[in-house]
């Protein structure tokens, strides 16, 4: 990638010092060096080229103006990472070119999937990282200075299909929902009250009896051949507050974390919108944590709207949902 003051090329030993030296400065002038800073900047020919990555160099005149790196994490997802431009460049665009780039050069690695560590007090990072396309998921990593992670999902092509779960998915639907309702919320209460919550609402004999339970309706998510998340609809009465008898619970909505950004719930929630329209129902309804801002800006955008809130007990926390409806 070119324009008339710089240019993107791929990196070569030579350009270890400078790969060391504008990451470290970036660093230092925002966060502080970690192990695994030091350990990255100075070898990467070992934590990063020699595992399937790459790194790219932006060359101005002769000199080396900013770097960015692609850390190969499993097959088909890729870490943006290291991205550092030489105070004396900024304002000519090159980490956006050094950005578009990388993602370039995912794809051509047949990359489904590029995530990051960032934190949120770098604002201009982060709204570079949304205009191409990047979203917030979930949190983890090795960074302790980081606050936020993002995805871009490149697309490999492959369709989400949805179908009806049977009583031997039992088991494997425990498991998955245990593990995604932990991911989501374990940070946020104690380990105490999700062990008590997980074993009272995900256990392999309780999923087996709501298989049976003709009221249910429990839908799965493919990705190829993967199963990526799964929802389940529930025919019950109204709640308090609902001013219409005719309607249906979707009582829960589950996206794998490898899976968030690929369209999983939106699917879901399409098919569990078109059962309850074809089976008559006027009203959709549902209950989400007050403080899971990311799920109640999904609902929002989906036409749903708060009606009521209602007590929640997770383990021995007494908590509050927000019932949020969708006319149907």
């Amino acid at each position: 990638m070119e324009n008339v003051m710089f240019k993107v090329i791929e990196y070569q030993p030579e350009h270890q010092p400078w790969f060391e030296k504008l990451n470290r400065e970036w660093i230092e002038r925002h966060f502080w060096m970690e192990p695994i800073d030091v350990e990255v900047l100075q070898h990467p020919d070992k934590h990063i080229l020699g595992k399937g990555g790459t790194i790219l160099m932006a060359n101005h005149a002769g000199e080396i103006a900013g770097t960015v790196a692609l850390k190969f994490v499993s097959p088909g997802v890729y870490e943006f990472t290291k991205m550092a431009v030489d105070e004396k460049f900024r304002g000519l665009k090159i980490g956006l070119a050094l950005a578009e780039a990388a993602v370039q050069k995912a794809k051509s690695l047949n990359a489904g999937k590029i995530i990051l560590y960032s934190n949120t007090k770098l604002a201009p990072a982060i709204s570079l990282y949304r205009k191409l396309g990047f979203v917030e998921v979930p949190v983890d990593g090795p960074y302790k200075r980081s606050d936020i992670k993002m995805e871009l999902t490149l697309g490999s092509g492959a369709p989400v299909t949805i179908e009806n779960a049977s009583i031997g998915h039992a088991a494997f639907l425990a498991e998955f929902g245990a593990k995604a309702f932990h991911d989501t919320f374990a940070s946020s209460n104690t380990p105490e009250d999700m062990r008590l919550y997980l074993e009272n609402n995900f256990g392999v004999q309780q999923l087996s009896e709501e298989l049976k339970d003709n009221r249910n309706t429990f839908l799965l998510a493919r990705l190829g051949d993967e199963i990526a998340g799964y929802a389940k609809l529930r025919r019950s009465a109204s709640p308090e507050g609902l001013h219409d008898d005719n309607s249906i619970e979707l009582e829960r909505i589950y996206a794998g974390r490898d899976y968030i950004g690929k369209n999983i719930g939106k699917e879901l929630l399409n098919a569990c919108l078109a059962i309850g329209k074809n089976e008559g129902f006027s009203v959709i309804w549902l209950g989400v944590w007050e403080h899971n801002p990311r799920a109640i800006a999904f609902y929002e955008k989906n036409g749903f709207e708060k009606f009521a809130t209602h007590p929640f007990m997770l383990g021995n926390d007494l908590q509050t949902d927000w019932l949020m409806k969708k006319t149907i």
